[in-house]
């Protein structure tokens, strides 16, 4: 999650570096959008708010297609790991209120934890803990979708040892915000959903933003989707007692925006507080939030992930712009959509997909397998045929089915990925999103 982040936060910079415009037509995004939705690529809802105010909006897809009922920008999406920033921004309220301070050793609360005395709250805020991450349990799908009260969480990280020292690695772990959560309700002598609307929603009127239960379409909440043979699957539901302060909230973008906003303008914590949210102990990873600079200009923003639910949260403080997407199927590439919404708040062009599909014979395909190696890339990328249809993948990764959109061009949406082939030259131009191509040989 993290390398995607900065990647994405990188190349939103460069398009961010220009001026935003008085009047910016969002003529393209909404078309971009529409092919998204005609060809059941993406179900969600974006906001785009500059200076607090929002310049553009749209709803595409169904928040449930059993009953087709749509989505709109009042619909509820489970936010997954962005409920991290709203973690933070409660742990810096009680540093204020003088219960904890970053240097708090986490055996003032979970003694038997291991390593427990050198592990600050600091620690738990920007992934250096050292942790491991709950939700790579081997038998995290198992409990994952039942009821999980605190008594029965703690064992299960408590027999983990550390996979470093604490402060000398930075690694994304669910357990750091999972037991702030618990500290939270520790300190506010309360449950982690009563915190979060005294401390956050009611200060700031986010009237759709709240602690999860089970999804309910009466609630104006979202199913979650995954593309499964063509068609929109239901997916399971995690139970949200399990990922806690981890990403258990719920909200829509319209909140979300608003979140930030409050955020950055300092109507949650003080200056002070937010500077130390904002300090990166790697250049990446903050305090409950990831950065990126280039051009001497700063970017803040979140991602999130839970079932087929997908969001993304991103602030620029130069322009005060920002972008929340909430996603409840999504069968295309997230960090291509934000980039085109970024184009699209600049006054910049945007590319539109092309969904065209041509059909290959067993033949034809035969053309492009092989193993092809990059000078500029440590890994390779393999082909091989399954009929007539093209798979492929990074070596160790799992292939998959790339879609043919016109002579010797294939395409894998999800991530954003375009490949031409010269079988006459036996190469392989790999372009994913905005970035740089690379050339592959056939070995």
């Amino acid at each position: 999650m993290i390398s995607l982040i900065k990647k994405l936060l990188l190349i939103i910079l460069v398009i961010s570096s220009q001026s935003f415009a008085q009047q910016t037509d969002f003529t393209q995004l909404d078309e971009f959008l529409n092919s998204l939705e005609k060809n059941e690529k993406l179900m969600g809802t974006m906001i785009i708010s500059k200076d607090g105010k929002d310049v553009f909006s749209k709803a595409i897809g169904f928040s449930d297609v059993a009953i087709q009922l749509k989505n709109t920008n009042d619909t509820r999406f489970r936010i997954g790991s962005i409920t991290k920033t709203f973690t933070a921004v409660m742990i810096f309220q009680l540093i204020e209120e003088g219960k904890i301070t970053l240097e708090t050793p986490l055996s003032k609360f979970y003694p038997t934890i291991p390593q427990a005395d050198n592990i600050k709250i600091a620690n738990l805020l920007n992934h250096s803990s050292g942790l491991f991450n709950i939700t790579n349990d081997p038998n995290f799908g198992e409990w994952m979708l039942k009821y999980s009260s605190k008594k029965m969480m703690l064992p299960r990280i408590f027999k983990y040892e550390l996979d470093f020292n604490p402060g000398e690695q930075t690694a994304y772990s669910n357990t750091n915000y999972m037991l702030l959560g618990y500290i939270i309700e520790i300190l506010d002598s309360s449950i982690y959903a009563q915190s979060l609307e005294s401390r956050i929603t009611k200060k700031i009127n986010l009237e759709n933003t709240y602690y999860g239960k089970k999804i309910g379409s009466n609630k104006n909440e979202s199913c979650s989707y995954a593309k499964e043979n063509e068609v929109w699957i239901i997916t399971p539901e995690t139970d949200m007692s399990n990922p806690g302060g981890a990403g258990a909230i719920v909200s829509t973008s319209r909140d979300l925006t608003t979140f930030m906003n409050a955020l950055f303008d300092g109507k949650l914590i003080s200056a002070s507080s937010l500077e130390a949210m904002k300090k990166t102990n790697d250049q990446e990873v903050c305090h409950g939030i990831f950065y990126a600079n280039t051009n001497g200009m700063d970017l803040y923003g979140s991602e999130g992930g839970i079932d087929g639910f997908q969001s993304m949260l991103v602030y620029v403080p130069k322009t005060k712009t920002t972008i929340a997407l909430t996603a409840n199927g999504l069968d295309f590439s997230k960090m291509r959509i934000m980039l085109s919404a970024f184009a699209a708040s600049h006054d910049k062009s945007i590319t539109l997909p092309n969904f065209e599909k041509i059909e290959l014979t067993e033949e034809e395909v035969q053309l492009y397998v092989g193993e092809y190696a990059c000078d500029d890339v440590p890994y390779k990328l393999i082909f091989k045929a399954k009929g007539n249809v093209l798979i492929g993948a990074p070596e160790q990764s799992n292939l998959k089915e790339l879609t043919p959109t016109k002579q010797h061009q294939f395409t894998f949406d999800t991530l954003g990925i375009v490949l031409d082939f010269y079988p006459e030259s036996g190469l392989v131009r790999f372009t994913r999103a905005d970035e740089e191509p690379l050339l592959f040989k056939k070995l």
